[in-house]
């Protein structure tokens, strides 16, 4: 028999499929101090909860017998994932039962803001019958631009195409038969589709790359007199930008359910008298529906018993023993390779395509020693290499959602083709070669670790160079003729960055030449139009790279 402890309300439909198991001892201790907690622990085989327990290095020290932790929702902040990892203890989440509810309630804040239903409502409260105050607009044939086409945006084009919307979308990572499928447009940039938007809606993760998408330039360029939603994370857009632009009459109303700190203080510009008619606010209530709190705690049950009984489950977000079971050396090729996937995904989106499938070759004796395939669901095998890589592929988009465990999920969800293969080595002792194919051309990439067990990229497409992957590296392409370096070092001496480190790859004949500098600050999207413009640059872009897992 497992021993299942809930220490936090549950949905009935998740504490049933417990009950309901006959190889389960539910035991149910909601609100427990925390020394009946440890008590409890002391002999439970897993643990079903939500955000309100803490499970730290001490918590887990007392459970010995502790084998699974589900967080019934979407985060597990709440939880020490590394030392969860080092005892094999699998922390399982679920973060696809709010989907329909996200996406029911960008709608019902679209619908809102259109025809102003809470002003009318609170109008008519105040005694008035006021009906010439609330015209306003239908949503039939109106562009609806959606910024992140995933799960919830994939549902939002769904609705907004119901109500006769012509639905346009950015996305780099979708592939242009899901576009077709769902009947939306691609956009190659954001600042295309916020030109020609009547109704604007974000859906993606919060990352470095997404915080602050929409900021106060980004939100010039919206159509004047469209409207601005956002259900997916706060920080992803300039709040103050959009009260800015709702009081210059550029937006006609924005909706907004999360914000960049909540809750929200009584002085934040968005509350103010003046715009108060143009906005509709939410307190963070996606994902508050009964059929959402269902879904979370049906696949958090579900998820949880599958991996105490050894059956296939989903929605792990750790990697329990990989990591530790690997060689000094192994480890720094784990980290190399999430690094690898990280600049692919800088460089396939220079192909303008989304990515459709990425093949490893895995050269040299270090990789002869058989590592155990990490499994996710039979008969989905990848080694850890493999697996690491796609998470650094995906997280530079998808954000910290993206670990080891349900990297290779969102692969296959998006329709990438994983092909592994090892191989002897020539130049170097062991290498790591990556070639990433997508809709409109290739990347290529090889990476080693040195005898000093320092990692290097030593190829980017038909450039051989000696990049060292960590920090923030600019990266660039040019014509190799004199005094390029130079103007580009001087355009960065002028906006105060630093130059920590320079590599530089030169193919022979071609009249090209490919650049790596490490540098110390981010670059702002100004400065990069300012190389790329006044350096001549065939193109350049920035990329943060890790030093460990």
């Amino acid at each position: 028999m497992w021993k299942v402890l809930v220490t936090e309300s549950i949905h009935e439909e998740g504490l049933k499929i417990l009950r309901d198991a006959a190889d389960v001892t539910l035991v149910e201790r909601v609100g427990i101090s925390k020394e009946e907690f440890l008590a409890e622990l002391a002999d439970a085989d897993a643990l079903l909860t939500r955000s309100g327990t803490a499970i730290d290095v001490h918590v887990l020290e007392s459970a010995p017998k502790l084998k699974v932790v589900a967080r019934a929702g979407v985060g597990v902040d709440n939880v020490d994932l590394m030392e969860a990892s080092k005892r094999g203890i699998v922390v399982i989440n679920a973060p696809t039962g709010n989907t329909l509810s996200a996406a029911d309630h960008t709608m019902a804040l679209m619908l809102s803001l259109v025809r102003r239903v809470p002003q009318a409502h609170a109008s008519i409260l105040a005694g008035k019958w006021d009906r010439k105050s609330f015209m306003g607009h239908q949503l039939h044939a109106k562009k609806l631009f959606i910024i992140g086409l995933g799960k919830i945006g994939s549902q939002v084009a769904i609705r907004g195409r119901a109500f006769g919307m012509e639905v346009y979308a950015y996305d780099p990572y979708v592939p242009e038969v899901k576009m077709d499928n769902l009947g939306v447009a691609r956009v190659d940039s954001l600042e295309d589709g916020l030109a020609i938007a009547d109704v604007v809606t974000i859906h993606v993760p919060l990352t470095d790359e997404t915080r602050g998408m929409l900021d106060e330039n980004r939100i010039r360029t919206v159509k004047r007199g469209a409207y601005l939603i956002n259900c997916a994370r706060g920080g992803l857009m300039d709040e103050v930008a959009c009260y800015n632009a709702l009081k210059d009459g550029r937006l006609s109303g924005v909706a907004i359910d999360v914000y960049g700190h909540e809750p929200v203080s009584s002085d934040h510009p968005i509350l103010s008298e003046d715009v108060r008619d143009r906005v509709v606010l939410t307190p963070h209530i996606g994902a508050n529906t009964f059929e959402a709190q269902s879904a979370v705690a049906r696949i958090a049950a579900q998820n949880l018993l599958a991996a105490l009984r050894g059956e296939p489950y989903e929605h792990a977000v750790n990697l329990p023993f990989m990591k530790h079971r690997l060689s000094d050396l192994k480890k720094k090729f784990l980290a190399l390779s999430r690094n690898l996937g990280i600049l692919g995904t800088h460089m396939a989106d220079l192909t303008k395509g989304a990515v459709k499938s990425c093949s490893l070759v895995l050269r040299g004796p270090v990789f002869q020693e058989e590592d155990e395939p990490i499994k996710f669901d039979a008969p989905f095998r990848l080694k850890p290499y493999t697996v690491a890589f796609l998470k650094g592929l995906l997280e530079v988009r998808h954000g910290a959602e993206v670990n080891y465990m349900i990297a290779p999920l969102i692969a296959r969800d998006k329709g990438i083709d994983i092909e592994e293969g090892t191989g002897e080595s020539n130049t170097y002792r062991n290498v790591i070669e990556v070639v990433i194919t997508t809709e409109k051309g290739s990347v290529r990439l090889m990476g080693t670790v040195t005898e000093e067990g320092r990692q290097r990229v030593v190829r980017i497409n038909d450039y051989w160079l000696d990049l060292i992957p960590s920090g923030k590296i600019l990266l660039f392409q040019n014509h190799d003729r004199p005094g390029v370096i130079g103007k580009v070092g001087t355009l960065l001496g002028r906006a105060n960055v630093n130059i920590a480190n320079f590599a530089l790859g030169r193919k022979n004949e071609s009249g090209l030449a490919l650049a790596a500098m490490q540098i110390d600050q981010d670059l702002s999207e100004d400065l990069l139009k300012t190389l790329r413009e006044d350096v001549d640059l065939i193109w350049a872009t920035t990329v943060s790279l890790k030093e460990d897992l």
